[in-house]
């Protein structure tokens, strides 16, 4: 039997927003299904509340104090391994598409894959931003601004294809697999019919 795991990863999601912990008002069909046919954990607690140093923790399995990440845009030492790394070295494809925040950057990272990890599907956010225009750049962060935004043109949707594309191409190897969304994270960009979907919910 192959080891295959998705790790899907959304940014700012509260429990109480997803359908498939009792929030009948909130429309998430294919996370409800994921959680019904996944594992879903009733009672899971970061062991920190900032981004950079719960990833560190989740993606290394130790501490931030003791990983190095213990704010936003630090990098982890160099002697740490990934679980990236540890898995490959034990004949693992591992892929990871999306959002890192484990470099020592900004915000956005800096678009260089880790060891660990298959160069031709990393895609943290500055790649994004690197195939975007200087105006769409500008757009990509402007938030409530969603007239005329597209599926293609969103940061999650490309991390999508990307995953679906790495599970085409290794499907039948080991493989462990992030997708890594930073959506829902603000700017909140978001088409429609989905924009205002939620109109004057409170």
């Amino acid at each position: 039997m192959k080891k295959q795991v998705i790790l899907i990863m959304t940014d700012t999601t509260r429990k109480d927003m997803l359908g498939c912990y009792g929030n009948d008002k909130m429309i998430t069909p294919n996370l409800d299904r994921l959680a019904m046919e996944g594992i879903r954990y009733e009672n899971a607690y970061t062991c920190q509340p900032v981004c950079g140093p719960a990833r560190s923790a989740i993606f290394t399995g130790t501490f931030p104090h003791t990983n190095g990440v213990v704010t936003n845009c630090m990098p982890m030492g160099e002697n740490v391994k990934t679980i990236g790394q540890r898995l490959t070295d034990n004949g693992f494809h591992c892929g990871y598409i999306g959002k890192w925040h484990l470099d020592g950057y900004d915000y956005f990272g800096n678009g260089i894959c880790p060891e660990g990890w298959d160069e031709k599907y990393w895609y943290d956010m500055r790649m994004y931003l690197n195939e975007l225009t200087p105006e769409e750049r500008v757009r990509s962060r402007q938030s409530g601004q969603n007239e005329g935004i597209t599926e293609d043109f969103l940061y999650a949707n490309r991390v999508c294809r990307r995953a679906v594309d790495f599970l085409s191409r290794y499907g039948t190897e080991d493989f462990f697999l992030v997708a890594s969304l930073d959506e829902p994270h603000g700017p909140s960009l978001c088409p429609e019919p989905f924009a205002s979907m939620y109109q004057d919910y409170e």
